[in-house]
């Protein structure tokens, strides 16, 4: 049984230097911070066995170009059962157990469109106490949860960890080689993983390993992606909500709605509600806060439908025990 890990001031500022630069080394970390490397090596190692923090890596956006999809379910009287059923699917990026108008809001990945209608029609299609599957296909990805940060770093701090962006490819990037597949798969476990170990797992050289790692982050076809357990963050309030933005207005509203510290993922998607966003609230009365905030803010913007997070089993492929902690992770099916 893990351990319960109460988040202490350092421990913040560790997770949110690793938010910004996940593979920094200790010694960077522990510069900014003011306090030895030792020390946010140990604290680091204490949040990871825990559960209560760690490191993932999935397919980048330049080098995935399969479809996504947000997926309604509405059980017959148990959303557990049906989750569970799910867990273990590589296609189920996230299971989110809901109130309001579905009992389950599951975020769908494949490698290609017939890859997701396979699975759209005949796994979810014919899925055990399903009573009713409503599928929303994203047409644009506006901010993703990779992007959230605590907030406790000064801005000075988060600088001094912010590695400068490589130039966006000019044409598409290549599809991951089996090599670097290899890799991916020691990344999603842990992406901290040092480049010696690295090298041990997928058989090559520590400098061919290092130079392959490096190249795949610099092209983001890889994006590596530091989480914590909700409820030791601060903002334990997990929320869907579902919007109707004009089609001419979604190229202004949507970047101001992905800028608002509690938004973490936003997503436009073919249906009657066009964009669909997911926050992080500190309090249950900040649903309704941040919702006549957003209306009041943005006129166009008119919130259709919202719904509360009861329990997250899976999050970006990362298996979570009742209380949200990290207990194992299923490489999801990007590519």
């Amino acid at each position: 049984m893990q351990d319960k890990v109460r988040l202490d001031e350092l421990d913040r500022l560790l997770v949110n230097a690793l938010q910004v630069s996940p593979r920094a080394s200790w010694t960077q970390v522990a510069s900014v911070l003011g306090v030895d490397a030792v020390t946010v090596a140990r604290r680091w190692e204490r949040l990871r066995e825990s559960g209560t923090a760690w490191v993932t890596a999935y397919v980048g956006r330049p080098g995935w170009t399969g479809p996504l999809a947000l997926v309604e379910i509405e059980s017959a009287g148990n959303s557990l059962a049906v989750a569970r059923r799910l867990v273990d699917d590589p296609e189920c990026a996230t299971i989110d157990i809901t109130s309001g108008g579905r009992d389950l809001l599951l975020t769908v990945t494949a490698p290609d469109n017939t890859s997701l209608t396979d699975y759209l029609l005949h796994r979810l299609g014919s899925l055990e106490h399903a009573r009713s599957v409503r599928t929303h296909i994203v047409t644009r990805v506006i901010a993703e949860g990779a992007r959230w940060r605590l907030p406790d770093l000064t801005e000075s701090q988060v600088a001094r960890l912010t590695e400068p962006k490589a130039p966006a490819a000019a044409t598409a990037a290549a599809d991951l080689t089996d090599t670097e597949r290899a890799i991916l798969d020691c990344l999603v476990e842990d992406a901290r993983i040092p480049a010696t170990e690295l090298a041990a797992r997928t058989g090559l050289p520590v400098r061919r390993a290092r130079d392959l790692l490096r190249a795949m982050l610099r092209s983001r076809r890889v994006t590596l992606r530091t989480e914590l357990q909700s409820r030791a963050s601060g903002w334990p309030i997990y929320a869907w909500f579902f919007l109707r933005v004009p089609s001419t207005a979604t190229d202004k509203i949507s970047p101001r709605l992905g800028s608002l510290p509690e938004i973490r993922t936003v997503l436009q998607v073919a249906g009657p509600s066009n964009v669909i966003m997911a926050v992080w609230l500190r309090e249950l009365p900040d649903v309704s806060r941040l919702e006549a905030a957003i209306e009041g803010q943005l006129r166009d913007v008119e919130i259709i439908d919202r719904s509360v997070v009861l329990r997250t089993t899976k999050r970006i492929g990362v298996v979570l025990d009742d209380e949200g902690r990290r207990v194992r992770t299923v490489r999801m099916r990007m590519a």
